[in-house]
């Protein structure tokens, strides 16, 4: 009996002091739109905010066997702060972010640090000088989503957001080549691709997209969506896949360029009236709006 306890004891403290334990973890497409910032990331392309927590064991504790656990714990608890700091820096529209949402309605705040606790942990990294790594991954949409826009702060989203005319940015200089799949006249449209390049928009969980005249085309008010709890009503990109690799768009997807952002926020965007009626003819036929099938290309 003492024989197999101390063989128990041998292998956990040899688990404990192995010099790197890596968990797998999804890495990041050289085309995602991601965010990164000291604590973390949001990428906007996958859905998902990601942050990271060290922790060190003091010098004179290395041969502990409950040293390491001990900072796995800290390193957990510090990516658990960094990562409820990341969620309320999200925009969740031109004129809102999390961090606004939850300073004004203590039902959303004490929703979104209950949300913390279901993070999953992506990456564990144990370094040969005591550090401890901890990844925590939370999703963009789903809970999140839903929490930011439930039916007691609509009425506020709707007012700040009521269709109007809005300054329009410098355009961009280039624009989205299509390819030999993107859609042509008289076909069915399979998505919608905006190009946003070179306008400084900036990525939010409800964009809006108006025409000239700042009349909604997409976005909260607009319409209802079968989707946006769980991917959101929009995807996110550094360049233009005009193919069927693309699939959320589509193999056959109308590509726009946008005309330029609303000077607050810069998550609307504004396209010709031209565009607009196009979309909403389209969309008529084919509903990739209310099936969220929208992306946009940033730099």
């Amino acid at each position: 009996m003492k024989l197999k306890l101390v063989c128990t004891a041998f292998f956990a403290a040899m688990v404990l002091l192995m010099p790197q334990a890596v968990f797998p973890q999804d890495p990041s497409d050289a085309s995602d739109c991601v965010v990164k910032t000291a604590r973390g990331l949001v990428n906007w392309s996958a859905g998902y905010v990601e942050a990271v927590g060290i922790a060190a064991i003091p010098e004179q504790n290395m041969k502990r066997i409950s040293a390491r656990p001990a900072a796995l714990h800290n390193a957990t608890v510090a990516a658990g702060r960094n990562l409820l700091e990341l969620t309320k820096n999200i925009a969740v529209d031109s004129v809102t972010t999390v961090r606004a949402l939850t300073a004004e309605n203590d039902i959303v705040n004490v929703q979104i640090e209950g949300l913390m606790k279901k993070a999953v942990t992506v990456d564990r990294l144990y370094l040969s000088d005591g550090t401890v790594e901890v990844k925590l991954r939370l999703p963009l949409y789903g809970e999140l989503s839903q929490i930011v826009t439930p039916s007691g702060i609509e009425k506020r989203i709707t007012a700040l957001l009521t269709p109007r005319a809005a300054p329009v940015a410098a355009l961009a200089s280039e624009t989205v080549t299509p390819g030999a799949d993107a859609w042509k006249a008289d076909e069915p449209a399979t998505g919608l691709i905006i190009d946003a390049r070179g306008l400084r928009f900036r990525p939010a969980i409800w964009p809006h997209l108006y025409d000239e005249s700042g009349t909604e085309i997409y976005g909260f008010n607009a319409r209802g969506y079968v989707c946006a709890d769980d991917r959101g009503i929009s995807g996110y990109a550094r360049e233009a896949v005009v193919s069927k690799s693309n699939e959320r768009a589509g193999a056959k997807p109308l590509i726009i360029k946008a005309l330029g952002t609303a000077a607050q926020g810069r998550s609307d965007l504004i396209i010709s009236n031209a565009d607009a009626a196009r979309v909403l003819a389209l969309e008529a036929k084919d509903s990739f709006l209310q099936h969220c099938r929208v992306v946009i290309v940033m730099e």
